[in-house]
């Protein structure tokens, strides 16, 4: 299954249309950075008007419907009775686990040998490889570890975490072949339903709504085991809660040029609003010119300047977001 750096595959974005209008015009960074051959993306059909809309003729984007992949009432109906009997308050919303379903059934309709899953609310800085001068696509770590992912990937396959870091960043090159084979041996299990969807949330349980599935994780984990040696690490990094500095919707050449120094990608989170102060420091000359954005972003949080920060996660609200 080697690949050679120049073909391209079809990146997913699975959004509402909300995250749509958030990203439209950061698109072509996509094309730009990304081996990517169009965008396609995956939502309700209040979604499909605004993407047909789309007048850059030079860039292809796509739309298929959720529902055709993965029927919601569907979810919703094995989602539904584990949340009236969840064990805690604290749960994970059934909309935050259909957009993983999505992302693992898209292999289903794919002709190509793999496809790239990126999230909406992120930006390439720079030119980036999915795989390796020796044909291997990468896997792209972070240092994150959410114990609830695995009790439910030990249940599905017995295996437990296997790397420091975690398979999760704001996207993922998946192989199709190995996908769908993850899919069959889900579908195979004990647990309660046929659906592979209806098997994870069964496995997933009353006790563990909260972050109780991750199909990064879990993917990264299946074919470490199953296909060793298949796949490459890389270690991912990416600026985030950058909306504290610039919303997506003006962030410039020049800043992704600066960015790009550190980083592969900035993430615009829109749980915050951007803050004009942040904004000053953010594009001051002076601090571009002393600090690395790596260093300027630590300096930032260590201020206090975007609120309480503690062990490499910053607070909103009653909720902690790793930086």
């Amino acid at each position: 299954m080697a690949n050679p750096n120049n073909t391209k595959f079809p990146c997913i974005i699975p959004a509402i249309p909300e995250d749509f209008n958030r990203a439209k015009d950061t698109l072509h960074y996509l094309f730009e950075f990304l081996p990517v051959s169009k965008i396609v993306f995956i939502g309700p059909s209040s979604l499909e008007p605004l993407v047909n809309e789309t007048d850059d003729s030079d860039l292809q984007i796509d739309y298929i419907n959720e529902n055709s992949l993965v029927p919601f009432s569907m979810v919703k109906e094995v989602y539904d009775p584990i949340l009236a009997a969840a064990t805690t308050k604290a749960i994970s919303t059934v909309n935050w686990y259909y957009q993983q379903f999505l992302k693992m059934a898209y292999a289903t309709v794919c002709k190509e040998d793999y496809y790239l899953s990126w999230d909406a609310d992120t930006i390439p800085v720079k030119k980036i490889e999915m795989f390796s001068e020796n044909g291997k696509p990468y896997f792209d770590v972070k240092p994150e570890f959410n114990t609830s992912y695995f009790v439910t990937i030990e249940k599905l396959f017995g295996y437990t975490k296997i790397i420091q870091d975690s398979f999760i960043s704001e996207h993922m090159i998946f192989c199709k072949d190995f996908m769908l084979e993850m899919i069959a041996e889900i579908e195979k299990t004990n647990f309660e339903g046929n659906a592979f969807y209806e098997k994870i949330l069964s496995a997933v349980g009353t006790d563990n709504l909260k972050l109780g599935f991750s199909e990064f994780e879990t993917f990264g984990t299946f074919v470490a085991m199953r296909h060793q040696s298949t796949y490459m690490l890389r270690k991912w990094k990416s600026f985030r809660n950058a909306n504290f500095f610039v919303d997506i919707s003006d962030i410039t050449p020049e800043d992704i040029k600066w960015l790009s120094k550190d980083y592969h990608a900035a993430t615009f989170e829109k749980y915050h609003e951007t803050e004009d102060i942040l904004t000053g420091l953010f594009r001051d000359p002076h601090y571009r010119e002393k600090l690395s954005p790596e260093q300027f972003y630590k300096a930032i949080l260590e201020s206090g300047a975007m609120g309480e920060y503690n062990d490499g996660k910053i607070k909103v609200g009653d909720s902690y977001f790793p930086i």
